[in-house]
């Protein structure tokens, strides 16, 4: 009977624990967001809100800021399609481009791998990851 009831309560507490964990990554972790920024975009962005160009234009603000539209030497790929095509860096739009930039903008720079540029972004293959940097780089402003 006892075995029973601890048997049961065991398997009881495990699906709440299961269903605790699922339930807290249904929302963005912001500090995660943070990490992965720091460790993915800081290589060649700003962050902060001094707003300076590293090899890369900085991020403060680019949760729904027009494409390209910062004072920056982009590449020829980057704004021939932002020219074809404007649009802004919407959720839509980043969670594309942090996922492949290079099949978003063909042959940008940031993601072409060569002696000047060693460190490529290739992009974030996780959902869950992609949301949380979103979510941080909303707070950048």
């Amino acid at each position: 009977m006892w075995r029973k009831v601890l048997l049961w309560g065991g398997m009881m507490v495990l699906l709440a624990l299961l269903l605790a964990g699922v339930w807290l990554r249904a929302w963005p972790d912001v500090e995660m967001g943070r990490r992965l920024a720091e460790n993915n975009c800081a290589i060649c962005h700003d962050l902060s809100e001094t707003r300076k160009h590293k090899k890369g234009p900085y991020l403060w603000g680019v949760v729904d800021r027009a494409a390209g539209s910062v004072d920056f030497a982009y590449s020829a790929a980057f704004l021939g399609v932002v020219q074809e095509r404007p649009f802004v860096w919407d959720e839509s739009h980043l969670q594309r481009f942090i996922t492949d930039p290079a099949l978003f903008v063909p042959m940008t720079r940031m993601a072409q791998r060569d002696s000047a540029h060693p460190l490529a972004f290739e992009g974030i293959e996780s959902a869950d990851n992609r949301r949380d940097l979103i979510a941080y780089l909303r707070r950048l402003k």
